[in-house]
């Protein structure tokens, strides 16, 4: 009896041999499981069940949410790039007189 397998259409022969083979490594891999002490449901396929990793701490944690930590303070905006802070420093006087050539609307916050 001969049995396509996948979309490759590959053809298995099941023969007595082979089923033994299987059945042999299915008890192989529940005895592997019941040694880590491992509750996998068995879906017919003792390959997937062995992808699952049994210490849990090899399993990655998710922490809290990353990305959102910037609270935006007015006041400190204005001290830094604000008028007073420009005017009050050459490099500064050189930033206004840089976005006035350049055409800006806004010369500072």
């Amino acid at each position: 009896m001969a049995a396509t397998w996948g979309s490759l259409g590959r053809f298995i022969a099941w023969t007595p041999s082979v089923s033994a083979f299987y059945a042999q490594h299915r008890t192989f891999a529940s005895l592997i499981r019941s040694i880590n002490h491992t509750e996998v449901p068995s879906s017919g396929c003792g390959i997937l069940s062995q992808t699952i990793p049994s210490n849990w701490s090899l399993i990655p944690v998710r922490t809290k949410k990353r990305g959102m930590e910037y609270q935006p303070k007015f006041g400190k905006r204005q001290r830094t790039h604000g008028w007073q802070k420009r005017i009050s420093t050459r490099g500064g006087i050189e930033v206004i007189l840089r976005r006035m050539l350049k055409g800006r609307k806004s010369l500072t916050v």
